[in-house]
């Protein structure tokens, strides 16, 4: 038993791509990040620092973080960037050399992935600027000044631009796959879409409440919705993880496995009988060659732009 399970994990990690575990990694970390901040802060009774300007509660996790242990908050936060900023170039260097599906477009979804990757590495360097200029201000015991809060806020305008132009390639390939490859409509790209757009919708509503109550003067109620935006966040991480989680190779080796023959033992004379499965598809205009090239449109580096059934194989 423990011999079939070592091999089919040597199999499938010697088969497939498994830079998912990036994301994997960075969700866990950011989930780790927030709960511990949290933990800290309940665990020193919730206190409030008028020496930081910080009279309400609870207060911000960022706060949280450069307060009461800015070590721990500043090695994650530049994890969460490296991290980020690997996810977001891996699946798009994956689509390019076909270890993922191509682009479907391109000229056009290179340069959106390119712009995204771009504008999400400066992001990234805002968000790391802002937990250190809040790092310098504590250790100076000094207050929050504006241009902290300038740098948080195009960092949220940076990311949220990086990730839009990340989507719409999702939109684009979707729309593809469901015109002419297979006419399903809720492929894996639409549904990773819709998804991430509602996400996003959702943290550009989360941020906009809490700047709104904060510009107003009720910063207990706008920490609580930071609260929420830093939660819901994380789930940008499990989204990527499902992107570049090796789907479509399943696929492939799931088909592949109908074609081999299974081994079982007969009750009654004790040996071994190889059983094949066979799948023919009744009333079908496909020749041989054509069929063949139709079980290629799952493989992970299939090119859906260049097929022609006619070539031949």
């Amino acid at each position: 038993m423990f011999t079939a399970i070592r091999n089919q994990f040597v199999f499938v990690t010697s088969k497939f791509n498994h830079f998912y575990f990036i994301p994997l990694f960075g969700l866990i970390c950011w989930y780790i990040w927030c709960f511990t901040l949290i933990g800290m802060y309940v665990g020193e009774g919730s206190k409030v620092y008028p020496q930081f300007d910080e009279n309400a509660s609870p207060l911000p996790l960022q706060r949280i973080g450069v307060i009461l242990c800015p070590g721990f908050f500043l090695t994650f936060v530049v994890i969460h960037s490296i991290v980020f900023c690997c996810s977001i170039y891996l699946e798009f260097y994956h689509r390019k050399i076909g270890k993922l599906i191509k682009f479907i477009k391109p000229d056009l979804q290179k340069r959106l992935g390119l712009a995204s990757i771009v504008v999400g590495i400066m992001a990234q360097i805002f968000f790391i600027a802002q937990s250190v200029c809040g790092y310098v201000f504590v250790t100076q015991g000094k207050r929050m000044l504006n241009h902290y809060a300038e740098l948080l806020a195009t960092f949220a305008i940076l990311v949220m631009i990086s990730l839009a132009l990340n989507f719409t390639n999702y939109y684009i390939m979707g729309q593809y796959y469901r015109k002419y490859v297979n006419g399903e409509r809720w492929n894996k790209f639409t549904i990773s879409f819709i998804v991430k757009i509602i996400w996003l919708v959702v943290t550009i509503m989360l941020a906009a409440i809490c700047c709104g109550f904060y510009v107003r003067g009720r910063k207990d109620i706008a920490d609580v919705f930071e609260w929420a935006f830093h939660l819901w966040y994380g789930f940008l991480m499990a989204f990527w993880t499902y992107d570049l989680y090796p789907l479509t190779e399943l696929k492939s080796l799931k088909r592949g496995a109908e074609k081999v023959p299974k081994r079982r033992f007969s009750f009654w004379n004790k040996e071994k009988v190889d059983i094949v499965t066979h799948v023919t598809n009744a009333d079908s205009n496909l020749t041989p060659s054509t069929s063949q090239s139709m079980r290629d449109f799952d493989s992970p580096g299939f090119n859906y732009t260049n097929y022609n059934p006619s070539s031949p194989v």
